[in-house]
């Protein structure tokens, strides 16, 4: 049995269609009553559950072999996003503990933890969160890793770039396409991507041949600009080039936008260091990756990945 948290999001759904696919039996947790609906047509053991729930986990560990720990958000207050990131990150190592059948415990981090700069960033470079979201992530692979040394948990570190792909939320692409797409300061740093495709093959990969207490780089070959990358799906999807916001524009926005949730009783819609957030510049380093998981990419690049993701147009005849 296979166990994925936050088996709803993005990555997740994708994760669980490819295991499924495969025969394998797999078991999903997450908030996300409606998207773990489409998974359970697909024989997944859905579970409509807040990962801390620590009855609910314990017994959805019941024979899992393999666990991939995708759950955690950007969105939020930063209580939030500490108890969606760190707080699970404790209780998957707590109930992991001691369980002889498991053999891999895959966490899902991020790229966003490294230091910004024009430097190549391996995994032996120290994080260095600059935001909230990334605090949390560097806070959780110190959970598990220390759970890993105590426990003898075989814990494995996913630092996963910018994940894109077809209906992926995170590309905005009916923004891009009306020329919406705000790029924040200009989008003058380098950003790390990896496809929907080539996350799960990696992951997958982790989880057979990882080595446990290591963490891999997840990403592409090939870094770019994050304005060369909004301009290139522009002109895939046949939109304008994407505008740029000043960060003091860019704040403002963010403002209105977050108190407008707040006085509506909704979630809030983006990150609240969304600013801070554009603001980094990374460019991952995969050796790990390809020499020590045998991972090769179908797509190693933007280039190649962005034309899958182009829907058609509905306005167009």
């Amino acid at each position: 049995m296979i166990l994925i948290t936050g088996c709803a999001g993005y990555i997740g759904r994708a994760l669980a269609r490819a295991l499924r696919a495969d025969g394998l039996a797999v078991r999903g947790i997450d908030r996300d009553a409606a998207g773990l609906a489409e998974l359970a047509d697909l024989g997944v053991d859905a579970i409509t559950a807040d990962v801390t729930n620590r009855v609910v986990l314990r017994s959805a560990l019941q024979d899992v072999e393999v666990v991939f720990h995708l759950a955690g958000s950007p969105l939020g207050t930063p209580k939030e996003i500490v108890r969606g990131n760190v707080d699970a990150a404790q209780a998957v190592a707590e109930e992991c503990a001691g369980r002889s059948s498991l053999r891999a415990l895959v966490f899902a981090s991020s790229g966003a933890l490294y230091p910004s700069g024009d430097a190549w960033l391996t995994e032996d470079v120290a994080p260095a969160p600059a935001f909230h979201y990334a605090y949390a992530k560097a806070e959780a692979e110190r959970v598990l890793l220390a759970a890993a040394a105590s426990q003898a948990l075989p814990v494995l570190i996913a630092r996963i770039a910018g994940v894109y792909g077809p209906h992926a939320p995170a590309l905005m692409i009916d923004q891009v396409r009306q020329g919406r797409f705000p790029l924040i300061g200009g989008g003058i740093g380098f950003a790390s991507y990896i496809h929907i495709e080539d996350t799960v093959a990696a992951l997958r990969a982790l989880a057979e041949c990882g080595t446990p207490g290591q963490i891999y780089n997840l990403a592409d070959d090939r870094p770019v600009l994050i304005c060369d990358f909004y301009a290139e799906l522009a002109r895939l999807l046949g939109g304008p080039p994407p505008r740029s916001f000043s960060p003091t524009l860019a704040r403002l926005i963010l403002g209105v936008v977050t108190r407008l949730a707040r006085l509506r009783g909704r979630p809030l819609p983006l990150p609240p260091d969304l600013v801070d957030m554009a603001a980094v510049s990374h460019r991952m380093a995969n050796r790990r990756m390809h020499a020590e998981l045998g991972v090769s990419l179908r797509y190693p690049s933007y280039r190649e990945g962005l034309p899958t993701c182009i829907p058609p147009n509905p306005h167009r005849r």
